[in-house]
């Protein structure tokens, strides 16, 4: 997402954003999918009596609060991301402005 130049300012590249946002969705993805699949078994299991169902769906019950989570933390760092970028946009743009406002014009 950044890096720092010879100098040891921080850099933020758009490209560099736009990947990272793109493996935290298919993070997602991921998880929706490995949900889908964990609720798939908690349904199968629901049939079923005893410890060793109890287990399966205990599991699947702390499995799925945990994916939900993750989810969850991923989302927020997206909107993170975005906010620090856009935040960091807009000095930039202040900072031009300001520069070109004070330069001497011929």
């Amino acid at each position: 997402m950044a890096y720092v130049d010879e100098n040891g300012l921080i850099l933020i590249d758009d490209v560099e954003v736009a990947e990272d946002i793109t493996k935290l969705k298919t993070t997602i993805d991921l998880l929706e999918e490995a949900l889908e699949k964990v609720k798939q078994i908690q349904n199968a299991n629901s049939g079923f009596m005893g410890h060793t169902a109890a287990a399966i769906n205990e599991t699947s019950v702390e499995l799925i609060n945990r994916i939900n989570a993750q989810k969850e933390e991923i989302e927020t760092t997206i909107g993170f991301i975005n906010r620090v970028v856009e935040r960091y946009k807009a000095i930039d743009a202040k900072m031009r402005d300001v520069i070109n406002s004070t330069q001497i014009k011929e």
